[in-house]
């Protein structure tokens, strides 16, 4: 039994290739292929992981903790004292909640560094607590 044979539209006109050498030589390819993308992959990865740290989100911005009441069950005096109450550190959240049996999370915020100046210093004196509740005159 006589292999049968193919040609190719691009290849010269004498040459002929068998089914079993095009397979053969798909398949090298398809390693040779798979075998590049594993060597680059790899490097573009640590690329990406080597940028400055001048790419980071909060850059300028100052961490500072509140009360979340969402997808939380949580009593009325929760809701209005943790709306308007902002803290320096998360210590100073955990002994500021509304009562003795809060359970209420405590989450990060951040905040620009020239509103956390506002916030948290007035007149010279460092606050811990800032109320964010507007006077009523």
């Amino acid at each position: 039994m006589e292999p049968q044979s193919t040609t190719a539209q691009s290849e010269a006109q004498g040459t002929t290739r068998t089914r079993r050498g095009f397979l053969r030589d798909l398949t090298l390819g398809s390693v040779a292929a798979a075998a590049a993308v594993s060597v680059v992959a790899p490097a573009a990865q640590a690329a990406q992981t080597a940028q400055p740290a001048a790419t980071n989100p909060h850059l300028g911005q100052v961490k500072v903790f509140r009360f979340s009441t969402r997808n939380n069950v949580s009593c009325r005096a929760c809701k209005r004292h943790h709306r308007y109450m902002v803290f320096r550190t998360r210590k100073v959240a955990r002994q500021n909640r509304a009562h003795p049996g809060c359970d209420c999370r405590i989450e990060p915020q951040w905040v620009e560094r020239k509103t956390f100046r506002l916030l948290f210093k007035v007149n010279g004196v460092k606050k811990d607590v800032a109320n964010l509740k507007p006077l009523r005159v």
